[in-house]
């Protein structure tokens, strides 16, 4: 129940300003930011797959190493490492959102 709500928040906060958004642009300005959304999209996709996979290496890495804690530390930063890009590549994503649904206007 609360996702249905957070999601009706949302789509009430950002299809007004991007209407706002959209309807200033030109077409050229449109295709070139649906292009970059594409692109972004499919990094985080890409990005989402490498974490599972980095995640699940580590995790054979640990088992190899049969639970040693001076060696444990290597799966410990294959974690880390892959949690970071995560980040890195979705909140490129968000910062991409933010700025086409014009809650934060463009200088």
């Amino acid at each position: 129940m609360g996702v249905a709500v957070v999601r009706r928040i949302a789509t009430a906060l950002t299809v007004p300003c991007a209407a706002a958004v959209s309807a200033a642009a030109s077409s050229e300005e449109r295709a070139m930011l649906e292009a970059f959304n594409g692109v972004l999209t499919a990094m985080a996709y890409a990005a989402t797959g490498l974490a599972v996979f980095a995640v699940v290496w580590a995790g054979f890495v640990l088992m190899a190493e049969g639970g040693d804690p001076r060696n444990a530390g290597r799966a410990r930063n294959a974690v880390a490492g892959a949690l970071v890009g995560l980040a890195v590549v979705l909140s490129a994503k968000a910062i991409a959102v933010v700025l086409h649904s014009g809650i934060v206007p463009i200088p």
